[in-house]
């Protein structure tokens, strides 16, 4: 809530609680005047007890604070009036400040806690039940007139005061209840934005993955056919060299078309994740750029891999063939792909070219390998052999915490 509005609501309150008083006054002194004094003349002793009712009833106006003195101030004058008016002569029938104790005994209870609270509860009984005493209730009537005596104390000070305390707690319970809900509501919000970040990190990985390789293929066959053109190669070759561009491009657009369908919710068997079945075509593409893999399967059947392991392992092994073909010295990768009830393991291994290349990466490649491993709580080992000639990476998928 904006600082104008709580200033806004605070000044009604403030009106709110001045008109409540100021009705109470002309309540209590309208009857005072008019019914419990219209006989008597307007003694020294009427006009006091007149201004001391206005004086509480306007006090009711006061801050939140000082409900306890005004609740005492209210049980004082109840009790005082009839003791003024008798010791004047005019009788012992009095109202008084009725409307303005009933509302100093809701007062006390919606705003006081605690021993105040209390103090405050007390002030008006003990005032309420001395103004009967002097008005006649001397403790030898009837039984009947006891229990009137009491019920009149509870009504006009403890119901009250419990309609105070009820207000208030609904109220904070309301205010909770609110609470709750936007606490509910934020919690909902942040995990929403939880997610969009967390499929934005998933797009991400899989459209570096995809355009990475394809791109890597179309690098290498357009260098293959820009040297051709140098050296004066065979127009076979160069015409070879170009269809592998084509081809590379083609499987590139089949990539993103398949994944944007993906991203349009278009669940079809054409538009399906490429998993470790399609390791034929993705070795036969790498074979076309240049990149001789050794693949050393241990047992793998795709069928019986968990559907997003099996996604994430092909892109493993698609990250692995692109960076033999971005940064290896060419021509070889030795691919190893253990599976057994346990774990899940992808191993390949290329080697490292003498001179490093001028362009060595953005390290996203990796970022991703190990982004999809922590999906699965598995673990990514990459780097140089001890013999610094050859790259190993190894990623690990255990399989039993996932199924």
């Amino acid at each position: 809530m904006r600082i104008g509005a709580r200033l806004d609501e605070n000044i009604s309150l403030r009106r709110q609680s001045m008109l409540i008083a100021l009705l109470c006054a002309v309540v209590d002194l309208t009857i005072f005047y008019l019914i419990d004094v219209t006989s008597h003349p307007l003694t020294a002793a009427i006009w006091l007890a007149g201004t001391a009712i206005l004086l509480v009833d306007l006090a009711l106006a006061l801050p939140a604070a000082t409900a306890g003195w005004v609740a005492l101030a209210h049980g004082t004058v109840r009790c005082g009036i009839a003791v003024l008016l008798i010791s004047a002569g005019l009788g012992s029938e009095s109202v008084g400040n009725a409307a303005g104790l009933v509302l100093a005994g809701y007062r006390a209870g919606a705003w006081l806690r605690g021993w105040r609270s209390g103090g405050a509860l007390a002030a008006l009984m003990i005032g309420m039940t001395a103004n009967q005493w002097v008005q006649g209730f001397d403790g030898a009537q009837t039984a009947a007139s006891i229990g009137s005596a009491v019920l009149t104390t509870v009504a006009n000070t403890f119901l009250p005061w419990l309609m105070g305390r009820y207000t208030t707690a609904r109220s904070g319970y309301i205010d909770e209840v609110e609470r709750q809900a936007e606490a509910e509501r934020q919690a909902a919000r942040t995990a929403l934005t939880e997610v969009v970040a967390e499929e934005r990190g998933a797009i991400a990985r899989d459209l570096h993955d995809t355009i990475s390789h394809h791109v890597s293929a179309v690098g290498v066959h357009a260098a293959a056919a820009r040297l051709g053109l140098s050296a004066g190669s065979e127009p076979e070759q160069l015409r070879s060299a170009l269809s592998q561009v084509e081809t590379s491009s083609l499987a590139a657009m089949s990539d993103l078309r398949r994944m944007l369908d993906l991203l349009h919710d278009h669940h079809r068997d054409s538009v399906q994740q490429p998993g470790l079945r399609n390791l034929d075509e993705l070795l036969d593409s790498s074979l076309r750029a240049g990149l001789v893999v050794d693949l050393q399967p241990g047992g793998v059947h795709a069928a019986r891999l968990p559907d997003s392991i099996d996604v994430a392992a092909y892109r493993v092994v698609q990250e692995i063939l692109t960076n033999a073909l971005r940064h290896g010295s060419g021509g070889s990768l030795d691919l190893r792909i253990e599976y057994d009830d346990a774990n899940l393991i992808i191993t390949g291994r290329n080697p490292v070219p003498a001179v490093p290349r001028p362009s060595p990466g953005t390290g996203r490649g990796l970022d991703g390998l190990r982004q999809r491993a922590d999906l699965f709580s598995g673990t990514v080992v990459s780097g140089p052999t001890p013999n610094e000639q050859t790259w190993s990476t190894r990623v690990t998928f255990p399989l039993e915490s996932n199924r």
